[in-house]
């Protein structure tokens, strides 16, 4: 399990800071999908980034949609990223629920 003894809010800063920056990369994607001509290569980083950072955070299906995504964007496949970006946003929404139960959807953690 993960832990950090001499700081006891360690777990809530990783937790938030992967739903933050998980949500600024799914807005990325999202701004990228929705150009005439896509960069497939530029989308896969994203899509490797978030994969990244959930496999660390133990976020197991956002992970498996990432890899779906990015075999999409190999594919040059328009249409399979738009509904990978559906499948990653929504597994994503769904593990930030969880550690947020208040959340529901895009900006997860408002800005005072």
């Amino acid at each position: 399990m993960l832990q950090e003894g001499s700081a006891p809010d360690f777990i809530d800063k990783v937790v938030t800071l992967f739903c933050e920056d998980g949500e600024c990369i799914i807005g990325e994607i999202a701004k990228l999908l929705d150009k005439p001509c896509m960069d497939y290569h530029k989308v896969s980083r994203f899509v490797l980034e978030l994969k990244g950072s959930s496999a660390c955070i133990g976020a197991q299906r956002v992970k498996n949609s990432c890899i779906q995504f990015h075999q999409c964007c190999q594919e040059k496949s328009r249409d399979g990223c738009l509904n990978s970006l559906d499948s990653v946003r929504n597994d994503f929404y769904d593990v930030c629920s969880m550690f947020n139960p208040h959340a529901s959807g895009p900006s997860l953690h408002p800005k005072l």
